[in-house]
């Protein structure tokens, strides 16, 4: 596992491990503010890297490393604190930076953080130092452990500052709990960048060198960054084995329940709001999901139908389902576009008609593969913004905002904005 790959690449040297450090007692949620920030995207050779990761983590398709350097010498907890961090893009955790979330691979941090680091974040973590330097132009960046750069960065800031940018981020990382994610909350100044240099040395640990850049993707340079790191979340082995019970375990992070039926009403998988309201110390995966009620039974057999065939509306009308013990539930099946039974399989969304309650449809929206932009601009509009207010409220061009909801209606294959509406709500309130 990674964080024994950690312990190992110390072994031998005279320097202990963060986890004697008493910073390990803080306590999330953490503050920062950092300066000088180089944050850079790559290609990266999936085969290399892949032997480092937890058992089920997949990487995006996008295959992309990333590197930062940063000082943070203001906030709470944490803070003051020099941080090196590496990682890379992996599948089904959305993110403002990359439409994708990070599991960190490797973190150099300086005491007494870096103990409360490896608790609670990473166990990827190496008590270091880190800085961030402006000279002739250039914004440099090192990251050492004992005297011996480990990473190293240099950007050339370009184009113009974009003030207050904000956006939330996922962040995975192993843990002695197991697999945790955490969202980190930011505001900054950023502004595009070159990337000049890009350096994993020899002096790094293989779980490290594995991460090494084939070819620049991105750059950024934030003069400042605010954030909110959340308290961990244990996401644990359940959430990470087959692509449905990732997906499912996603949907599950959004607020609701969800199951994985077969077009004639078996079940598959359920995530555990499903598994609750659906009564399943009765109900068991490979049993039918259908009501002993004529008319609901027809409802969501047509619905699984014509959602397997890709035929009908994007979401089916809500469909009502009697439980043994008389309580109702209110079903939409949709198309299921991830994992080994989208061929012969739809989405089942449940919710209680006796405790709806708003959800973010933004990151709904996500589920039916829009980015973290487009559905953040489809759930304004679909709530009832004007798409100039929506675009103003974005920090977005209004012709940057009608393009974008062009490709929102391609994608969910509607045509207008009361057909957006209508899906919004059902995401939000069923």
């Amino acid at each position: 596992m990674l964080g024994e790959k950690a312990r190992d690449a110390r072994k031998g040297a005279d320097r202990p491990l963060s986890a004697r450090i008493p910073g390990a007692a803080l306590e999330p949620p953490f503050h920062k503010t950092a300066i000088d920030v180089i944050w850079t995207g790559f290609r990266i050779d999936a085969a290399a890297v892949n032997p480092f990761l937890p058992e089920g983590l997949v990487l995006s398709s996008s295959s992309i490393g990333l590197l930062g350097i940063y000082h943070a010498p203001t906030g709470r907890g944490l803070a003051p604190y020099r941080r090196g961090v590496v990682g890379v893009s992996v599948e089904g955790e959305p993110g403002t930076d990359i439409g994708e979330g990070m599991f960190v691979m490797g973190n150099i941090m300086d005491a007494p953080g870096a103990a409360a680091m490896q608790k609670l974040y990473s166990e990827a973590t190496v008590e270091g130092t880190a800085s961030t330097w402006m000279e002739g132009g250039l914004l440099h960046g090192v990251a050492s452990v004992d005297g011996e750069d480990w990473l190293r960065a240099t950007v050339r800031p370009t184009g113009e500052e974009r003030r207050d940018m904000s956006g939330v981020d996922t962040f995975l990382g192993y843990t002695r709990s197991g697999l945790i994610k955490h969202a980190d909350s930011t505001v900054s100044d950023l502004a595009d960048a070159e990337i000049v240099s890009l350096e994993i040395t020899d002096a790094a640990p293989d779980y490290m060198r594995a991460l090494r850049p084939l070819e620049y993707v991105f750059g950024l340079h934030a003069k400042r960054v605010t954030s909110i790191w959340s308290e961990p979340r244990v996401v644990g082995r359940a959430t990470i084995g087959t692509a449905a019970s990732v997906f499912l375990g996603l949907i599950e992070d959004t607020g609701r329940a969800a199951a994985v039926v077969r077009e004639d009403g078996t079940l598959l998988e359920a995530n555990a709001s499903a598994k609750s309201l659906l009564c399943l110390e009765r109900l068991k995966a490979g049993e039918l999901l259908l009501s002993n009620v004529a008319e609901e039974r027809q409802a969501l057999q047509r619905a699984l139908k014509n959602s397997v065939a890709r035929t009908g509306p994007r979401m089916s009308d809500p469909i009502l389902l009697r439980r043994p013990d008389g309580r109702s539930l209110v079903a939409h099946v949709l198309p299921l576009e991830h994992g080994e039974h989208g061929p012969d399989a739809a989405l089942v969304l449940l919710a209680d008609t006796q405790g709806p309650e708003r959800r973010d449809a933004a990151r709904m929206l996500q589920l039916f593969g829009l980015t973290n932009a487009e559905a953040r601009l489809a759930a304004l509009v679909g709530t009832g913004s004007p798409l100039k207010g929506a675009a103003t409220g974005l920090g977005i061009s209004e012709h940057t905002a009608r393009s974008t909801l062009k490709t929102v209606y391609d994608k969910l294959g509607i045509r207008k904005q009361s057909e957006l509406g209508h899906l919004v709500a059902r995401l939000q309130y069923f």
